[in-house]
């Protein structure tokens, strides 16, 4: 919630919001308005508190998306998922190469909070997403990258998204790593700007027992695109992998 709240800091929230997946909220009205007067950041009280809708996070007074995300400025909120269960409004299936016209440069704000690492075609959920922003708006990704055994099809490194941002043309905000435990609702998470290279040293099997998180925050554009495939930064980088020479 803080790299968000940070956002909204740097350009305050408005307009159309998508939402990729329902999305879990895992805290309190109290510690939202904590969390927001920490960053600096209003919140537009005369939003009406709608309850989270997972009864057992409700129970524990987690506010609903819409309440959050209106809270943060939005105008419209809108839901995307391949299934109604959640109470999505667009039903589509972000494997698909084909959007539909309507969803085209409709919104302001696309935010994923893990839903894509569901999404068997990567790929062309990205493009999807690219091209249901609006030029000049935001695409913010919050996705599992470190000891999330068989909770999605991917785990999704920072190099994803640095890399597919670079080739993308994308103007990068932030990309920070997360590190948090499975008591999200009480224990406190951990941030820090990704750079790349900043994991060598403890790439394999050197991490603790904590689970780790990539957030993203990039803004589509002029010139940038949602199609090309990068080649990973860490070989990119080393000018004999690019010439195909070894010394």
């Amino acid at each position: 919630m803080i790299p968000l709240l940070k956002e909204c800091k740097r350009r305050p929230f408005g307009g159309s919001l998508l939402l990729l997946g329902q999305g879990d909220v895992y805290f309190n009205m109290a510690q939202l308005k904590s969390m927001a007067v920490h960053a600096g950041v209003p919140l537009d009280e005369a939003i009406p508190y709608r309850p989270s809708h997972i009864p057992t996070f409700a129970q524990q007074g987690c506010p609903h998306g819409h309440t959050l995300f209106g809270m943060l400025g939005f105008s419209k909120i809108s839901v995307l998922d391949y299934s109604g269960f959640d109470g999505a409004d667009i039903l589509f299936d972000l494997n698909l190469a084909d959007l539909p016209e309507a969803l085209m440069e409709q919104y302001d704000v696309i935010i994923d909070h893990g839903t894509l690492e569901h999404v068997f075609h990567y790929p062309n959920a990205l493009n999807s997403v690219f091209r249901m922003l609006k030029t000049g708006g935001r695409f913010v990704s919050s996705a599992p990258s470190g000891n999330f055994f068989d909770h999605g099809f991917y785990m999704l490194q920072p190099t994803l998204f640095a890399d597919w941002f670079a080739v993308n043309k994308w103007q990068v905000e932030s990309i920070q790593i997360m590190q948090f435990t499975s008591n999200q609702n009480d224990e406190p998470c951990f941030y820090a700007d990704y750079e790349p290279g900043m994991f060598d040293s403890v790439s394999y099997g050197k991490m603790d027992n904590k689970l780790y998180g990539t957030v993203s925050v990039a803004t589509k554009v002029a010139g940038t695109t949602g199609d090309l495939c990068p080649q990973q930064g860490m070989y990119a980088r080393q000018h004999q992998w690019v010439d195909g020479v070894k010394e």
